[in-house]
């Protein structure tokens, strides 16, 4: 018998990788960045490089999946085209000299700056979708936690919430109920800094 036994894959994975091998446990494990761009968008460098930037996050988060290719393929477009006119308005500024219809001198707005408005709602609307704002990824994690049975679904604590100690600040806020899958969190809020008795 030559050289020792290997170890499985759930002990190969709780050591680590020292030695930088790849292992079983790693070949297993799904590559989030796997959600391949659309055709069209890989022509361009530039988008490529924020689908680079983003998918990958938002697949670690479970918040998309290859069915999210084409919107999220032209939210990387219309980042690059916002950046565009971003430095079109950098160079030139918002207004410029023009001359009206009865040949006075007048200020215009860039037609960049307009296309940057139009970009901006569209990126807003994508990005609330896509959880890449604070407020609507809140928001999907605690629709996903609610999914899964509430805060046990969280895997945050388990099934086991820890108890705050009780707050010896009068008018202190009721625990939340134990169906709201918030309520873990708020069991654990602090008691704001000041507040205590001497």
């Amino acid at each position: 018998m030559r050289g020792r036994k290997p170890d499985d894959a759930g002990l190969q994975a709780a050591k680590g990788n020292p030695g930088r091998r790849p292992s079983k446990a790693a070949a297993a494990v799904i590559n989030p960045g796997e959600i391949k761009p659309p055709r069209w968008l890989t022509k361009s460098r530039k988008a490529m490089d924020v689908w680079r930037e983003y998918v990958p996050l938002l697949a670690r988060l479970n918040f998309v999946n290859a069915l999210d290719a084409q919107p999220l393929g032209r939210y990387c477009r219309y980042v690059v085209e916002w950046i565009v006119a971003d430095e079109a308005i950098r160079k030139e500024g918002t207004w410029y000299d023009a001359t009206d219809t009865n040949g006075n001198s007048t200020k215009r707005q860039h037609p960049a700056f307009k296309a940057m408005q139009t970009l901006e709602k569209a990126l807003t609307e994508l990005e609330a979708s896509y959880g890449m704002r604070a407020d609507t990824r809140f928001k999907i994690l605690r629709d996903q936690s609610a999914a899964l049975g509430g805060y046990g679904g969280l895997p945050l604590f388990g099934d086991q919430v820890p108890h705050a100690p009780p707050s010896s600040v009068p008018d202190a806020p009721a625990p939340a109920a134990e169906a709201d899958p918030i309520g873990a969190l708020a069991r654990l809020d602090a008691v704001p800094p000041g507040s205590r008795p001497n």
